[in-house]
């Protein structure tokens, strides 16, 4: 089936709550709706790190509490308007902002919730979610006790190694904040169910994205230690990134610790079919960032200052996979194979029938047979102009030199004027079944707007202008699916 959609992070859309909310997407429903659009692509929804990156969470289970509405809980008589409008003054992406007014919303929800007899959904979701949410709530308040540390900085040897007596006595001193925690996972999974329902309600479906590894300060890497190659001391033997490449002349040095598979699979990939069993819970299409990582993966000593230095092993392979598929038929899972992948990491992506990605940007080498131009596309992909890791398309138009725009002149049949709209053209147009547009590009933003510039700080912090998607782009984005045979027909 032929179909299109709209990538936007729930956190950039425009608020004034420092980031954009589960409060803030009626909007932008509207907006897919009208233009008859069939997905909506997010970044990872887990909790962010301390440079604010989805993608190196400190679990790979647990819902990112700034996403949640605070008009929610007013409806739900946990705050009253008062408080929640603490919150709300924030102009334009502010994280530090977000995180500190949101934790005063909070813990004054939690207050009250205190005083009331909980709802049998509360329990219902602790006991769905008793294999990470204790050692998440537990990891959480450890940290805050402990200001902040990394796991393995902790003052207590005892709680770091998780000795049953350790565990006991800061279950019991650290109550009320697991408590905490607690409450804010189940008012994050209740909201982000009336959230699907919205959705489905428009028949709208919703890609979710995961990172394949986990962050090392994480309370999946600290409870489930056995499961990554660690060190005896548990610091971290190898761990990965990716080589030199077009984003990066010293290439990517992520930092995530490694699995170790041998262990995964003694303990029948217990740990990933719950990750994946969570996801589809979350999802409707999943999309894994770094999917040649089950292919062959790059390993780099602890303590490189760079990733220049490393070595590939051999991935899980395809009886992983094909078992990871089989625990969710009703999730379809998308293959991020971008990069400089061997034909191993097409094979496996096709034996398992999955979906690869392919972005415009990189066609213009001059070669009329570049598999990411959009007439060569096939049929069985997911393609985009750009990814979140991409610079916007008239970013990235200005950037190009003279020679440069010629060859995407001649080979895409374009003007240039107006770069991106022309470009999302060709994508809508191509035999692709999927075709994926980022909203700055639909709003033609320039370089200023972009998401993320892998390997440096200071990102995610593009928020969208309601303007962005106005009645205007909406007819424009109308004409364009239906031309192109891309309507979510109702």
């Amino acid at each position: 089936m032929r179909a299109s959609g709209i990538l936007l992070h729930i956190t950039s859309l425009p608020g004034n709550c420092g980031v954009g909310t589960l409060g803030d997407v009626d909007g932008f429903i509207d907006f897919l709706r009208e233009s008859k659009q069939t997905y909506w692509q997010v970044l990872p929804i887990t909790p962010t790190d301390f440079v604010n990156s989805p993608y190196a969470s400190p679990s790979a289970f647990a819902g990112n509490t700034l996403l949640i509405d605070s008009g929610e809980l007013v409806r739900d008589g946990l705050l009253d308007e008062h408080t929640a409008l603490c919150g709300s003054k924030a102009r334009g992406n502010d994280y530090g902002y977000a995180v500190y007014h949101k934790d005063i919303i909070l813990r004054e929800a939690y207050s009250n919730f205190l005083k009331i007899n909980p709802p049998a959904d509360y329990s219902e979701f602790r006991s769905a979610n008793h294999y990470w949410l204790p050692d998440y709530a537990l990891f959480c308040a450890v940290k805050r006790h402990f200001n902040g540390k990394s796991w393995l900085e902790w003052d207590d040897e005892s709680i770091r190694m998780r000795t049953p007596a350790a565990l006991h006595k800061y279950r019991d001193l650290l109550e009320y904040e697991i408590g905490y925690i607690e409450f804010c996972q189940y008012i994050f999974d209740k909201q982000w169910r009336t959230f699907r329902t919205k959705l489905k309600a428009n028949n709208i479906k919703i890609i979710g994205d995961i990172p394949i590894y986990v962050a090392y300060d994480s309370a999946d890497v600290w409870a489930h230690s056995e499961l990554f190659d660690l060190t005896k001391d548990r610091r971290p033997a190898w761990v990965a990134g990716v080589p030199p490449d077009y984003f990066s002349a010293d290439g990517q040095l992520w930092g995530n610790p490694l699995y170790d598979w041998d262990a995964m699979k003694k303990q029948k990939y217990d740990w990933w079919l719950r990750r994946v069993a969570k996801c589809a819970e979350l999802f409707d299409v999943l999309r894994i960032d770094h999917f040649r990582a089950f292919d062959s993966y790059y390993a780099i000593k602890y303590g490189e200052a760079t990733a220049r230095r490393g070595h590939w092993r051999k991935g899980i392979g395809y009886e992983f996979l094909k078992i990871l598929q089989d625990s969710v038929p009703n999730l379809t899972i998308i293959a991020e194979d971008l990069g400089d992948i061997p034909q191993s990491v097409l094979d496996l992506r096709d034996k398992c029938g999955l979906a690869g990605m392919k972005v415009v940007q990189f066609a213009y080498d001059g070669n009329e047979r570049n598999a990411f131009l959009p007439q060569n596309f096939n049929e069985h992909c997911v393609a985009y102009l750009g990814t979140h890791d991409n610079d916007t398309t008239v970013g990235w138009w200005n950037g190009l030199e003279a020679w440069q725009r010629d060859t995407v002149k001649r080979l895409s049949n374009v003007s240039g004027e107006h770069i991106s709209l022309e470009l999302i053209e060709r994508l809508a147009e191509s035999k692709a079944d999927t075709v994926i547009y980022s909203l700055q590009d639909i709003a033609e933003n320039g370089t200023e707007q972009r998401m993320n510039i892998p390997g440096t700080l200071g990102c995610w912090k593009y928020m969208a202008k309601k303007g962005d998607y106005s009645a205007e782009k909406y007819k424009w984005l109308l004409s364009l699916t239906e031309r192109t045979n891309r309507t979510n027909n109702r």
